[in-house]
């Protein structure tokens, strides 16, 4: 008697294998969404500055309000040279605390995050696929196919999204962590330019000019 109501009620075993994915990929989709949002903004912020626009601290923007890292670090490696004509630290030692300053603030603002929601996949998954198995020993114990059918779904469908959702996001991690090195090697290329110039400068007798236009 038990098992007919449960026939009677369990929708066929299409209609709820197709209900129990669409469950599992919206669980898993969420986290997923917010992880791609934060990636597609970090990779706008790790997009290539030109040397022309490095120099002049301005670029493109239009469309956006994420302020790319390489003219970030420009703006503020400027504002420590010039703070620190005054109390003569080496000029090395201000570059290199620039640049563990600027990619602290990316991590703060992407890696971190993006590792946050990418980290909340395998437990959904896991979570699906335990949830999944339990209802598949409950099919069992009532001896109902299409019960069963929506077990399984649930348990594969689940970890499958949740390790995929995972795989894409920590993909995207690394490849966004080289376009940032690759920005920060343009702002270091353009900082040894301008300090090749301005020592060249001292040594001929100039040390009173007016150092590279940006790094000042």
């Amino acid at each position: 008697m038990e098992s007919e109501f449960l026939n009677a009620i369990t929708p066929s075993d299409d209609v709820l294998t197709w209900l129990v994915t669409l469950f599992a990929l919206v669980a898993v989709w969420l986290p997923f969404f917010r992880g791609l949002k934060l990636s597609l903004q970090a990779w706008t912020a790790t997009r290539h500055c030109t040397s022309g626009e490095l120099r002049k601290g301005r670029a493109d923007t239009r469309g956006t309000d994420v302020e790319p890292i390489a003219l970030l670090m420009m703006r503020v490696l400027k504002k420590a040279l010039n703070e620190n004509e005054a109390e003569r630290h080496p000029r090395d030692f201000i570059f290199d605390a620039t640049r563990q300053y600027v990619i602290n603030e990316y991590d703060d603002h992407y890696t971190r995050l993006i590792g946050m929601y990418a980290s909340l996949l395998p437990p959904i998954g896991f979570i699906g696929t335990t949830g999944g198995m339990l209802i598949l020993f409950l099919s069992m114990h009532f001896d109902n196919s299409s019960l069963e059918l929506g077990a399984l779904a649930i348990a594969l469908t689940s970890s499958i999204f949740a390790l995929v959702g995972y795989s894409v996001l920590e993909g995207l991690k690394i490849r966004l962590y080289g376009r940032l090195l690759h920005c920060l090697r343009d702002v270091h290329d353009l900082y040894q330019e301008a300090d090749r110039k301005r020592t060249g400068r001292q040594s001929d007798g100039a040390a009173g000019m007016t150092p590279e236009p940006g790094l000042a």
